[in-house]
């Protein structure tokens, strides 16, 4: 594990080293005067600073926990976005007028006690003593059976703080270090909903200056350890029990039979679930002379004598409202991939349009966003009811598949795939469809795994095929790591699709740094293609192994990259991008064979990429003067052209090449180059001796450092190493 110590002293080295060259916030000053009150003034770099501010923090508590105070509202502008729905009641009055205000506290309870509505009412009381907003994880989403996915955990609040998907790291390492250096810059508050281990709450306990609220229905004896004086919930306090049940009752008023309405509440035992439910069921009888009387007596009568009695009760009655259609439709929602559907989905599982008004109208359902679930404790009755559950899963199977193919096909329907194409493949949704395939992602992953354990292999295919599009446009390798090993089950016995989900797999996997398992995955793909094609023409299966050889050349150059970022060898290094180089010309040579235009608007620029990172510059721009591109790609090659003229020393020709570039993707609104753009622009500059590449290393250090980019120490090191003269 890194240490959080070391994560901020680097944080504060670097908060004093960007102060130097770019709009100093006061939070940046305290940081800066408690490093000078300690260290003095004397000149040092950023690697210096953070060890001597490190010897002094571990030397000096006091002072250390000062500079962690400092160092949490660095980017208290960032703020989460993220929000939490109030249910407008009242609860716990005692414990709202003392809130927790630092570290850990722990709300257990039954399901249906207001844990939830409790921690967000806590977070309100506190808000503004953390700058830097809420954030609310809910934990059950990432867990599988005794499986904790703690990376999407990291990866969910980094994208609540506003960090861009893209600018998340694929591999574990870099993306620790960044959930640390983004959580120890700020101070917020978190909602943990549905805690079940002491791990899950040890990813956030460790940030001293954020408060932290976890539920847990369980309060075993490692939660306990944890926190020793927990709040337990046994239910509402009597005025907020009163409130919530008049909140449902609609036009009904219990408070007109304050004794029987007390008595319902007791009933309840005061649960918000219950009380809830049994609101709606009065709501219903609006109009009689005693409602909540007669409720209470039909109650007694059928043997309701307690909570758990009166939500079954409200829920029988309530379904016993609905239309056939409306029950069937709640039954098949409840077995929902995920638990979330939108209209469009819905409609697709239920076969049904209309009928997902009638549950809305009945309160059956909650709403985030366009996303909507069923409540908890319906989707629980539902799954209890009879229903065609294969059939729903069948529509939203073809659904689902069918707009995933269509927005494969609306990227580039001459890309290379295995996947068995269905005729219906026109793009049809009023959406992009990139944003489209975002939005789904979770939905796709559920459905691929459902799809592989139902034998429904080619949609399996056909779903991972489809994703292909997305990851290659915005990345998620983590997702789609998992998605590849479903696709590798299903196509175990047809030899393209086995040949094409083992390299995608290998691909994900050396994203992710998982450098053994991708060449396992990449060597079994070569067996296979180094045989006779089978199930396919022979062009395609040559296709498929100049795309292997570009697999492998990348797999390289990637893990040449990790070992020159980790200073682990130059030879080693070395003889990786030699055999990335080897492997690439054998990409370029397979492309040429086939004629493949799309390839040979790839390979080339890869092969140059290489060739520059090898110290080959002049070769990278003869094999950049084979190509002819359009669109982004152009521009791309145009970024590697002004990187071998900037080897080369020849800066007006890099120049020209850059501002080519610049403006190609200023055009395109190709956002996922930014850096590489940003960066580009900065060694030109110094190249140049232009007084102004202080300032553009400036600005990169400041923007990687708020949002914890791995970056940022490279940035560093350029400013440290730029003359003293054109920093003052």
């Amino acid at each position: 594990m890194v240490d959080l110590l070391q994560v901020v002293v680097d944080e504060a080295a670097k908060a004093a080293a960007a102060s130097a060259v770019g709009t100093v916030s006061t939070a940046t000053r305290n940081v800066v005067s408690l490093l000078k009150e300690r260290l003095g003034t004397g000149k040092s770099g950023k690697d210096a600073l953070s060890s001597r501010a490190l010897a002094a923090a571990r030397a000096d508590k006091e002072w250390a926990e000062r500079l962690i105070e400092a160092v949490s509202v660095l980017h208290a502008e960032n703020t989460s976005t993220a929000t939490a729905g109030i249910e407008n009641f009242r609860n716990h009055l005692a414990l709202l007028a003392d809130p927790p205000r630092a570290g850990l506290k722990l709300i257990v309870g039954q399901g249906g006690s207001g844990k939830t509505e409790l921690a967000r009412q806590l977070a309100d009381r506190v808000q503004e003593d953390f700058p830097s907003g809420r954030v609310e994880v809910p934990l059950a989403r990432y867990r599988e059976g005794d499986e904790f996915d703690a990376a999407a955990v990291k990866r969910y609040v980094l994208q609540e703080f506003g960090i861009p998907h893209g600018e998340i790291p694929v591999d574990d390492e870099q993306l620790d270090r960044q959930f640390l250096s983004v959580l120890v810059t700020r101070s917020f508050v978190l909602i943990l909903d549905d805690v079940e281990l002491a791990a899950e709450l040890a990813l956030f306990t460790r940030f001293r200056t954020s408060l932290v609220l976890a539920t847990a229905s369980v309060y075993s004896r490692e939660l306990k350890a944890c926190d020793p004086t927990a709040i337990e919930l046994k239910g509402l306090d009597v005025d907020g029990a009163r409130q919530l049940l008049t909140d449902f009752c609609g036009k009904v008023r219990p408070g007109d039979e304050p004794v029987e309405a007390d008595r319902l509440i007791a009933l309840c035992d005061r649960m918000p679930f219950a009380l809830r439910e049994v609101g709606v069921t009065l709501a219903g009888r609006a109009g009689e002379a005693r409602p909540v009387a007669t409720l209470l007596d039909e109650y007694h009568a059928t043997g309701v004598v307690d909570a758990e009695g009166v939500i079954q009760d409200s829920l029988r009655r309530t379904f016993a409202r609905l239309s056939d259609a409306a029950v069937e439709a709640c039954a098949l929602l409840a077995e929902h991939p995920g638990g979330f559907f939108t209209r469009a989905t819905a409609a697709a599982t239920t076969g049904d349009p209309k009928v997902l008004d009638e549950l809305i109208a009945a309160r059956l359902t909650q709403q985030v966003g366009d996303w909507y679930s069923l409540t908890i404790l319906v989707g629980q009755y539902a799954r209890t009811l009879p229903a065609d559950r294969e059939a729903g899963f069948d529509r939203l199977l073809a659904y689902v598949r069918d707009t995933a193919v269509a927005a494969d096909f609306r990227e580039n329907p001459d890309r290379l795939r295995t996947y068995v194409v269905p005729s219906k493949r026109d793009w049809e949704p009023r959406v992009d469809h990139i944003d489209w395939l975002e939005w789904h992602r979770s939905l796709i992953g559920e459905l691929v795994k459902l799809a592989c354990l139902r034998r429904r292999y080619k949609e399996t295919l056909q779903l991972a095929g489809s994703f292909e599009t997305l990851v290659n446009k915005r990345w998620y390798w983590r997702e789609f790591a998992e998605i590849s090993d479903w696709a590798v089950k299903a196509a175990d016995a047809k030899p393209a699709q086995l040949a094409r989900a083992l390299m995608m797999r290998g691909k994900a996997r050396y994203m992710a740094r998982w450098f053994p398992a991708a060449l396992e995955d990449l060597d079994r793909a070569a067996e296979i293609l180094a045989g006779p094609a089978v199930g396919i023409t022979e062009n395609r299966w040559r296709k498929l192994q100049a795309s292997l050889a570009e697999f492998r050349g990348r797999f390289h150059e990637e893990h040449a990259d990790l070992l020159v970022h980790r200073q682990a060898g130059k030879a080693e290094a070395a003889r990786e991008l030699a055999e990335a180089v080897r492997q690439l010309r054998v990409a370029c040579a397979l492309s040429t064979e086939q004629a493949d235009a799309p390839a040979l608007a790839i390979h080339p620029r890869m092969l140059a990429n290489v060739l520059i990172k090898s110290g080959e510059p002049a070769e990278a721009i003869a094999v950049l003067g084979t190509m002819t591109a359009q669109g982004r790609n152009q521009a791309r090659i145009e970024m590697v052209y002004a990187n071998a003229y900037l080897a080369l020393g020849e800066f007006a020709e890099a120049r020209a090449r850059f501002d080519s570039a610049w403006n190609q993707m200023a055009a395109q609104r190709a956002t996922q180059y930014v850096w590489e753009l940003r960066e580009l622009q900065a060694r030109l500059l110094t190249a140049e001796g232009d007084p102004g590449a202080i300032e553009v290393w400036g600005r990169l250090a400041y923007d990687a450092t708020r949002i914890g980019h791995p970056r940022a120490d490279r940035y560093f090191t350029a400013l440290e190493s730029s003359p003293a003269d054109r920093r003052r």
